[in-house]
């Protein structure tokens, strides 16, 4: 159902984006935060609700298209740059909490790197994330905000794509649980999207393609907040 015209504009986005990585990582490095106005902290049971109906419309096929080039999009650009600075940032062996895991598509190199633990509050995240890596990576279903771990019990913790939808105040609820759980030397990893990145320009136009020209009407995960300037 996509036009030839569209179709060539997607690739032509994420090649680039492939070319730049390559040339230049720093230019993905610095990062200007430019938080909105704090908005009341959410509940978990609502957190959990939206992000399993998140992982349910995923199973639809109305959804194939979009879910096809999420997948090599991030199998093909992001694993990259995350095993890039996985290795950078953490020794081998490493115990790291992957806090907002997903399916764990990213994962299937970091988890034989170092000993991941993979939490998430979706259950079927969890699912399809101990489908894919469950015999190298250990899963938890809980929430970021109380993670069910002891404190200084990490080297490390990272996550993609996770930040920008919470608000101010509870992303620093979160940094403060990151911080509880880690030990004294232990490092945060975040990769967080800017406004004016490929990746966000070539998602909004997966949307417009989606809901704009074939109707289709889908939310492809819940509202990004707090994306960066920069």
């Amino acid at each position: 159902k996509m036009s030839v015209k569209y179709a060539y504009d997607s690739l032509k986005i994420i090649g680039s984006l492939f070319i730049r990585s390559c040339l230049n990582k720093k230019q993905f490095q610095y990062l200007r935060l430019n938080l909105p106005e704090s908005v009341s902290s959410r509940n978990m049971e609502e957190d959990e609700h939206e992000w399993d109906y998140y992982w349910e419309i995923k199973k639809k096929k109305s959804n194939a298209l979009y879910d096809n080039i999420a997948v090599f999009y991030r199998k093909c650009i992001i694993k990259r740059a995350l095993n890039c600075f996985i290795k950078k940032t953490f020794k081998s062996g490493a115990a790291l909490l992957h806090a907002g895991c997903g399916g764990g598509q990213v994962d299937t190199d970091a988890v034989r790197y170092a000993k991941v633990t993979a939490l998430d509050i979706s259950q079927l995240a969890i699912d399809r994330y101990q489908e894919l890596n469950g015999s190298f990576a250990q899963t938890i279903h809980g929430s970021i905000f109380e993670i069910p771990l002891t404190d200084n019990s990490m080297d490390g913790v990272y996550n993609l794509g996770v930040m920008e939808h919470f608000s101010e105040e509870d992303i620093s609820r979160i940094l403060k649980e990151f911080h509880r759980i880690l030990k004294p030397q232990g490092k945060v990893l975040l990769f967080w999207p800017p406004e004016f990145g490929l990746s966000v320009i070539f998602l909004k136009g997966v949307l417009f393609i989606l809901n704009g020209v074939l109707k289709k009407n889908i939310k492809l995960h819940p509202d990004e907040i707090t994306r960066i300037l920069s």
